[in-house]
């Protein structure tokens, strides 16, 4: 059986993706997630902060783990450095998460929303030993593209993982809706054509016209 915690958190993942995290009170998330004490929110979490951090932890801890393996299995291969691969790790665990009609995920949804809120995204990844894993791939993605100047080589992080973030969020959605995402071959193109997207984007060459403006 699901306890309060865990209920509040995925409570609160679901209304904040659907309507964003300041349009949403603790009082409400107490009540959808049928406490009858208005206050649970703050009882276990404190602060709205709080909550959505917590939420974070609930479903990137496990993603953290399944990352820091295939990091290590590179390593093992001795791929470690090798971007290509290094994407697919930072990717592959993300569609992987996808739910179904009947199980939906809205944590990408909620990502989306809650990302730009300040004081609550988890904006040092080398702080949380959940993010540990995000931390080493975007360390290692970097020392990839180490070649770009250093402006463009820190756009071109935030367009790569833009690029995932939205794109997945919005086929999360997709896949609540039904409209698609069902069937397995359909995820895996869509792994691979991100992976794609993700590389190309991070090592497109840098134009006269922006080195001009550098």
């Amino acid at each position: 059986m699901t306890d309060t915690r865990t209920r509040l958190i995925e409570e609160a993942e679901r209304l904040f993706a659907e309507r964003g995290v300041h349009a949403v009170s603790l009082r409400e998330i107490a009540a959808s997630a049928g406490q009858r004490n208005t206050s649970a929110v703050a009882y276990h979490f404190g602060t709205k902060e709080a909550l959505v951090t917590a939420i974070y932890r609930h479903r990137l801890g496990p993603t953290n783990e399944v990352q820091l393996r295939r990091l290590a299995d590179l390593d093992d291969q001795g791929r470690g450095g090798d971007l290509r691969a290094l994407v697919e790790v930072f990717v592959r665990p993300m569609i992987e998460r996808l739910g179904t009609p009947d199980r939906p995920s809205r944590f990408l949804r909620f990502v989306a929303n809650a990302l730009y809120v300040a004081r609550i995204a988890p904006y040092d990844l080398g702080a949380e030993d959940w993010t540990r894993a995000l931390y080493r791939l975007l360390t290692r993605i970097d020392g990839c593209i180490a070649d770009l100047p250093p402006p463009v080589r820190s756009h071109r992080r935030d367009f790569f993982v833009g690029l995932l973030l939205h794109t997945l969020a919005q086929h999360e959605g997709l896949i609540e809706a039904g409209h698609r995402g069902r069937a397995a071959a359909d995820r895996e193109l869509l792994a691979a054509d991100l992976v794609d997207a993700g590389v190309a984007v991070l090592t497109a060459p840098v134009s006269a016209a922006t080195r001009d403006l550098l």
